[in-house]
């Protein structure tokens, strides 16, 4: 039986090994103990008018952070609590795209909606969250409290809808959208749907009239939630004709291309075959988007450097980009690889346009002499710099998986001047 209280021995197993690696302190049992008596004090006195003390802007959204580590214990102890009331199944990024790559190769009639929604976390309906912790008829009263003064507290104090950055806000989310995801299954022709997060894909028979299928999307949503109208997107296969080469025309051609979680999919139309069993041939690479927020970052590191004159720092940013490497993942209290290959890890390497550009782009900001920045990075640099940068490769740090090592205070330099790009 899952214990939901809030006492020490609960919230001593809400510490995590990473922890005791990022802060250091807590390996001096005094001073972890501290933390928890802190945190029993937090318990007694409740979050009534609790202020969210660190702030950060990203991307022109408020994402919230909480100061004190002990009151961090008590909000995983919460969030903990959440989910074991109310189960959610759970979804990988990578796991949506194997299944999506395995859907779109069958050669059938079909409809792919990509829809995104405006301002997630900000536009819930605060009383109406409440409603449903409310309703949750396992989860124990002290949680339900505490949550609706986390709520109501950050409302008092200028806040929108969920605190975006808090772990119970992304929960909270999930639950909420709970109904959409059941509704949006049930809707006939609908036979593959995933959500991550507020990127929502549906694929349909392709028999139903698109802008009402979609309109009909935007009235599951909760109360103050909307489908961004700039991110609709859709596209169709029609049905199944397999393609016979020709003399003319020897290569099949593309039936549709879309973009999800990071990934560019092309789709290219089956070959005829003896075997009945036809399947399209998919091809995936890194979507634009991607490709020009790395682009974007190589700039800024080009410029940065211009401002320190640091070029060991402009070398570690370039090999970041460019290569693979762990980072901690606080939710699963473990590291986790990233970088070129494991963040795009399922792209065809040998057909990838994206690899290439970014190797090319990389080389042009190197060298070339044309244009602000590039020409003020061109005459702030030696030649022996620039042919260090020249040694680092998309392609080669995909393919040959590199890695590289970096310290926490390395890593948080490293990012400094593109984080939020």
């Amino acid at each position: 039986m899952y214990d939901q209280s809030f006492n020490y021995v609960t919230l001593s197993r809400m510490l995590r090994k990473n922890d005791f690696y990022v802060k250091k302190w807590l390996r001096t049992p005094a001073l972890k103990e501290k933390e928890l008596e802190y945190a029993l004090d937090r318990v007694s006195s409740g979050f009534t008018s609790y202020s969210f003390l660190s702030t950060t802007v990203i991307r022109r959204k408020n994402v919230y952070r909480i100061a004190k580590f002990c009151d961090e214990l008590i909000l995983r102890k919460i969030d903990t609590n959440l989910k074991k009331a109310y189960p959610l199944p759970v979804f990988s990024r990578d796991s949506i795209i194997a299944s999506l790559k395995s859907l779109i190769s069958e050669s059938i009639q079909y409809k792919i909606y990509r829809l995104d929604i405006s301002s997630f976390y900000e536009s819930f309906h605060t009383h109406k969250v409440l409603e449903k912790i409310d309703s949750i008829k396992s989860l124990s009263p002290i949680t339900k409290r505490f949550l609706k003064e986390i709520l109501e507290g950050f409302i008092d104090q200028g806040g929108k809808g969920l605190p975006r950055g808090l772990s119970i806000s992304a929960t909270l989310s999930e639950i909420m959208m709970d109904q959409l995801d059941k509704r949006v299954l049930q809707l006939p022709g609908v036979f593959y749907y995933r959500r991550y997060v507020d990127d929502i894909i549906i694929i349909t028979s392709g028999e139903e009239g698109t802008k009402q299928f979609i309109k009909s999307i935007g009235k599951f949503l909760p109360d103050g939630l909307y489908l961004n109208k700039k991110k609709e997107n859709f596209c169709s296969s029609p049905d199944p004709k397999p393609f016979k080469a020709s003399a003319a025309v020897p290569l099949n051609p593309v039936l549709l291309n879309f973009e999800y979680l990071g990934y560019r999919f092309t789709v290219f139309e089956a070959l005829a075959s003896n075997n009945k069993k036809l399947r399209r041939q998919i091809y995936l690479d890194i979507a634009e988007a991607k490709t020009n927020k790395i682009k974007t970052r190589i700039t800024r590191s080009l410029i940065d450097f211009c401002s320190n004159k640091d070029f060991s720092l402009l070398e570690m940013r370039i090999r970041f980009l460019t290569s693979n490497f762990s980072v901690l993942d606080v939710n699963k209290d473990s590291f986790r690889l990233a970088g070129i290959y494991h963040n795009y890890h399922r792209i065809n390497f040998d057909e990838s346009v994206a690899l290439k550009e970014l190797d090319e782009y990389l080389h042009k900001a190197v060298l070339s002499s044309h244009g602000k920045i590039f020409n003020n990075f061109y005459c702030n640099s030696t030649s022996s710099q620039r042919r260090r940068l020249l040694t680092f490769s998309f392609i080669r740090g995909f393919k040959e998986r590199t890695y590289t090592y970096y310290s926490s205070k390395q890593f948080i330099k490293v990012q400094e001047c593109w984080e939020y790009v």
